[in-house]
């Protein structure tokens, strides 16, 4: 792996027609002769069931208004209010759904040429993802998306993850992303759980054998540290305390796990990985693990990348989560209710 990638794919503009036509061809290669028509068909049923359960409330509630100003019943009003209320949410729904076909279609677009530039090899998707970390061994569902691997220098396995659970009846989906390196030295096994907040819970667990162990300092602040006994002076000699500063300013919001002669760096949701700023992220983390892991814990520190301010600001901008304002949200559930009570009376108090 270079120390320093290629990201002008990542940057230049991308022509919409020729990131569509990549994308069809790309979706028939990994669905079949209807690969193109059952994505398409699945959008549509999610769509369609929510806008038509949604509807059914909306139709229910403005029956409720009618029958408190005096309506006889449910009539033709009742269906077309009902219908116009919804009537947003459809809306959102048909232009979400091609917004996000459309970055997907740039994604893969950009993912392709960036990972040709770089000598690497890009993989939409692999059904049932087969590896040692505790992350792959829980739910159904099993999905690797956008899976970047490379096999020279250093070689390493990008990609983001995703994975159902169930609670009773109730389907819970996950997401995560992983970079996941192969070592040259044998290294302690173990796993490193993220004290970060404001990140989602994990589903997996730490390996039955791991015993918790305490570090010491502030590093028991930012992560849970797990290994087996027997391991313990080892895991102790690995992290020293340059090993420590770096773990946590590069994967301070990430699980750590060391087994089978791999690292495993995982965060508990989806990354942008088609941004520079994600792909400057992996070259610390190599740095990390060519400088300081598999030197048996050195004294070594990956380059001054690591306390770039700018580049540290970029980093976190990876793991922030983008929240629509809270005002948007109001107002766009209020109005809707609003018009259901509004309009019904009027239309009640009119006809009676």
């Amino acid at each position: 792996m270079t120390s320093r990638f290629d990201d002008v794919a990542l940057r230049v503009p991308v022509d919409p027609a020729l990131a569509r036509a990549e994308g069809r061809e790309l979706i028939r290669h990994e669905g079949g002769r209807f690969g193109e028509a059952a994505a398409g068909g699945r959008i549509v049923f999610r769509a369609a069931v929510l806008v038509v359960g949604a509807g059914v409330l909306a139709a229910l509630y403005v029956l409720t208004v009618q029958l408190m100003f005096g309506a006889p019943g449910a009539d033709a009003t009742t269906v077309v209010i009902a219908g116009l209320m919804v009537a947003p949410l459809a809306v959102m729904q048909i232009r979400g759904a091609v917004r996000g076909r459309r970055a997907a279609e740039v994604g893969w677009y950009r993912l392709r040429r960036f990972t040709e530039a770089n000598g690497m090899s890009y993989t939409a998707i692999e059904k049932d993802p087969v590896r040692p970390a505790a992350l792959f061994r829980v739910g159904s569902s099993r999905v690797a998306g956008d899976l970047v691997t490379a096999t020279a220098h250093r070689p390493f396995e990008v990609a983001n993850y995703a994975y159902d659970t169930w609670t009773a009846r109730t389907r819970m989906p996950h997401t995560a992303c992983y970079a996941m390196f192969t070592l040259r030295t044998t290294l302690p096994p173990m796993t490193l759980v993220t004290a970060a907040r404001d990140i989602p819970s994990c589903a997996w667990k730490v390996p039955p054998s791991h015993r918790p162990l305490v570090i010491g300092g502030s590093f028991d602040a930012h992560f849970q540290v797990h290994c087996a006994p027997r391991d313990d002076d080892a895991v102790r000699r690995l992290l020293t305390p340059a090993v420590q500063e770096t773990l946590v300013e590069l994967a301070g919001n990430c699980d750590v796990e060391i087994v089978d002669g791999r690292v495993f760096f995982i965060a508990r949701r989806a990354l942008p990985n088609t941004t520079p700023a994600f792909w400057e992220w992996i070259e610390d983390l190599a740095a990390l693990v060519d400088e300081q892991l598999d030197r048996q814990g050195g004294s070594a520190v990956p380059g001054t990348r690591v306390a770039d301010e700018a580049r540290r600001s970029r980093r976190a901008g990876l793991f922030e989560r983008t929240r629509a304002p809270r005002g948007t949200a109001v107002v766009g559930c209020l109005i809707p209710l609003l018009f259901g009570v509004a309009a019904p009376a009027v239309i009640s108090a009119i006809m009676r």
